[in-house]
């Protein structure tokens, strides 16, 4: 691995190079020699000696640190303000070389990052995309190397395994298991149709996200054969319902902090598929760690919302599941609400579109995906506690200045999808620079783990560490 040092490291190990130097000169050259037992300096030349050995100590760790921070397949040294690291770094104007972070973490705390290693040069479905991944121990302060996990074959034909993209990962807080699901195939979303489709893939890991399985084609679960979640009849006939293509929101699958099934809390997924009969956003969900997943609602044919792109999933300390999908000028908000005593039964509210609300999270036109999550904290201001739910996007007019938008929850209060899109408040402003997808997962020492897409190019993956003081301009701690 090539290392750089970063200008620190150069100036201290210059400083331990002039101070070693004279003290090495005064020691050799001067009038006193201190292996007389008799020096009246014997002292002040050994303090000086073991000052020279601290410093040079001190410049070794430091540089060291330097070292494992340096991203393994560039070289390019991490950006260290306040922890914020490179973790992939693009150096290709001409192409997306890395893209769609993804990042959860496991049962002992440790940080997984996915993302996308577009050998193509572009999106998923125009040829070979590959997931890697990097593995933090210590809540982000160092990373593992980049590790290959799932390997695209390219080629020209519409298969699985040409590549794969769009990581939406989880995994479990109780066990070592995850789930890993992707888009696979020669085909692209927007151009797919009923004879020509993508491909969902799901790997998993027993032992918190080291090691991963191989690919598995998992899309006869939601179409490819008759009586699948999205496809109701054996051909597109025109009736029905019948997905042309789908895929899982890139980035969190949720896990339940409330809802056990068995063996694990239940994970719940929003994916966007479109077809005879079907337009915008679903929430699928999983009571065996993403084995099998069912429709939430069960009926494909109501569209939770049908002018979403993008979705990610949610919930609520209420048990209420939010709905926030994609669009231009903000998010769409739709939730749902399980009936009573039932874990399967409930209803969706209407969707909201936060652009429209007077209070609501407002940005410029720039569509583009971002990450819902719900913390618990306390109110700066009286130490009471609250819970907040947090939204990444950017607020640019074009995909830039990524920022995080938060809403203090009302204790025990149910939410209509109106009174959810209202009050919504402008954190911190993560970066000023070009910047787009992001995603973000609680790490183990309380800070949020926030993984965004940035420039120079398209894009560097970017990991850097908040407390929610910091997301919440020092109203919550």
């Amino acid at each position: 691995m090539t290392t750089t040092m970063n200008t620190q490291s150069i100036i201290l190990l210059a400083v331990v190079i002039i101070v070693a130097a004279y003290v090495l000169y005064r020691y050799l050259h001067g009038g006193c020699k201190c292996n007389r037992r008799d020096c009246p300096n014997k002292d002040h030349c050994h303090a000086c000696i073991l000052l020279f050995l601290l410093l040079s100590w001190n410049a070794v760790v430091s540089f060291a640190q330097d070292a494992d921070a340096v991203t393994g397949a560039t070289g390019i040294p991490s950006l260290k303000q306040g922890g914020k690291q490179i973790l992939a770094y693009s150096n290709d104007s001409l192409r997306d070389v890395y893209r769609i972070p993804a990042i959860a973490k496991n049962r002992k705390g440790e940080i997984v990052a996915v993302y996308d290693y577009r050998v193509c040069g572009t999106d998923i479905g125009f040829g070979e995309v590959d997931q890697v991944m990097r593995i933090s121990k210590n809540n982000g302060k160092k990373w593992s190397e980049e590790t290959k996990i799932a390997d695209g074959i390219g080629g020209n034909e519409n298969v699985f395994g040409v590549g794969f993209g769009d990581p939406a990962l989880c995994l479990d807080r109780e066990s070592g298991q995850g789930v890993l699901i992707t888009v696979s195939g020669k085909c692209i979303y927007a151009y797919a149709k009923a004879d020509n489709r993508p491909f969902i893939a799901r790997q998993v890991t027993t032992d918190g996200g080291h090691t991963w399985s191989e690919p598995e084609d998992v899309t006869t679960q939601f179409w490819g054969r008759k009586g699948a979640m999205f496809q109701q009849t054996d051909t597109d006939d025109g009736t029905g319902v019948f997905a042309w293509a789908g895929f899982f929101g890139s980035g969190k699958i949720l896990q339940s902090r409330i809802m056990k099934v068995g063996k694990y809390y239940r994970l719940y997924a929003a994916l966007l598929v479109r077809g005879t009969g079907m337009r915008g956003a679903y929430v699928v969900y999983s009571d065996d760690m993403g084995m099998t997943w069912q429709l939430l609602g069960g009926d494909p044919t109501f569209q939770a919302a049908p002018d979403s792109d993008e979705p990610k999933v949610e919930e609520l300390p209420s048990g209420q599941i939010v709905l926030s999908g994609r669009k231009w000028y903000g998010r769409t908000f739709n939730i749902w609400t399980f009936a009573e005593g039932s874990t399967t039964e409930g209803s969706w509210d209407k969707p909201v579109n936060s652009h429209d609300v007077p209070t609501g999270i407002k940005v410029g036109a720039n569509s583009c995906n971002g990450e819902i999550l719900v913390v618990n904290g306390k109110l700066t201001q009286n130490g009471k506690r609250c819970t907040v739910v947090l939204q990444s996007l950017p607020k640019a007019d074009s995909r830039a200045d990524v920022s995080i938008y938060y809403k203090i929850l009302e204790d025990g209060k149910h939410y209509t999808t109106a009174a959810f899109a209202e009050g919504w408040k402008l954190g911190l402003q993560v970066t000023d620079k070009r910047s787009a997808y992001s995603t973000m997962c609680l790490q183990k020492d309380g800070r949020i783990a926030f993984f965004y897409e940035e420039e120079p190019y398209i894009y560097n993956m970017v990991y850097v560490p908040l407390t929610l003081s910091q997301v919440t301009n020092g109203e919550v701690r």
